[in-house]
């Protein structure tokens, strides 16, 4: 008796009491959010707000370079203008420009809207279209924990321009159909903070969609988070929420022999905003939730709802013949 009332006293302390979940923050158009670039090269800059409206500058020596920032910077608004400091740099936010200096090195930048090179692209002939703007006829709602299953059809909400929404709480969608060896082309848009959604090829290899824009650690967009160990994206090529962001994934399936038995493991390519982030990935069985699924040679495609609204848009797929 005196151990279970000991650990009933354990369980609710604030130790071993449930993480409070964090309120989503929806992303407001700022100017000066976003990427920023000289006219002469040299270092560019990405701008992104912190929760405690203050901002933050990553200095880099190009965009979706590998390496880490040369520098961070923090800055705070006062009227017009923004003014940061970091790592011995002093720059100031105003007129449009955002100039800074460090001894003897200066940049002078301006704002830049980037856009991925596969955005819009059309289906080819022969692709399974999976949601075109109009409706959700390809799509049911997944069974709770039973991810393989129909229960009823999608309940996420068509957007005006041609897109669908995640509605929180109505479950993830599936495809009718099951896909292996395959092209996918997906376009998706960030609409605030924390996000945590993603594409789950055959229901189990997840590519991750999240809010990474600036960071340096943590998750990544794009990441292969539930099939890879401790394998990153090559580069951060996320671009700011409120962006429209394409993937285009070349994923070929696990190979299994006649008893069942995987002989091949499942590999993707993926490219996030048309910049190679994984190449030719090696796959390991799915970790977490989509682990008790085993592996397969087909499976339905997922989108996920995991508490937060993301909107997706121009999702079609050509099936591959796998190679002998």
């Amino acid at each position: 008796m005196k151990l279970a009332i000991a650990a009933l006293l354990m369980l609710a302390s604030p130790m071993f009491a449930a993480e409070k979940s964090v309120a989503f923050v929806p992303a407001k158009p700022d100017p000066l959010v976003g990427d920023w670039k000289g006219e002469s090269g040299g270092v560019v800059a990405q701008v992104f707000l912190l929760p405690d409206g203050n901002y933050r500058a990553n200095l880099l020596t190009a965009f979706d370079a590998p390496e880490k920032p040369l520098a961070v910077l923090r800055g705070t608004r006062s009227n017009d203008a923004v003014t940061f400091t970091g790592d011995g740099w002093t720059a100031t936010i105003t007129q449009s420009r955002f100039a800074g200096s460090k001894g003897s090195e200066q940049f002078n930048l301006r704002h830049v809207t980037r856009t991925s090179p596969t955005l819009g692209a059309p289906p080819p002939e022969g692709a399974f279209v999976l949601f075109d703007g109009k409706h959700l006829d390809a799509w049911a709602k997944k069974a709770g924990k039973e991810w393989l299953k129909e229960d009823g059809p999608a309940q996420w909400k068509l957007i005006d321009g041609g897109a669908v929404e995640v509605v929180p709480g109505t479950d993830c969608i599936i495809t009718h159909a099951k896909f292996g060896d395959c092209h996918l082309h997906l376009e998706f848009r960030i609409l605030g903070s924390p996000t945590n959604s993603g594409v789950f090829l055959q229901t189990r290899y997840e590519v991750n969609i999240n809010d990474s824009y600036g960071r340096i650690d943590g998750s990544s967009n794009g990441g292969l988070d539930n099939c890879t160990e401790k394998i990153r994206p090559r580069v951060q090529a996320t671009l700011p929420p409120l962006a429209w962001q394409t993937f285009d994934i070349d994923f070929r399936a696990p190979r299994v022999d006649a008893a069942g038995k995987k002989t091949e493991s499942a590999r993707a390519t993926v490219l996030l905003n048309g910049v190679k982030i994984y190449d030719n990935q090696e796959l390991d069985s799915p970790h977490g939730a989509a682990g008790r699924l085993g592996e397969a040679p087909t499976g339905p495609l997922m989108l996920q709802e995991h508490g937060e609204p993301v909107q997706f848009r121009n999702l079609w797929l050509v099936e591959k013949k796998p190679a002998r």
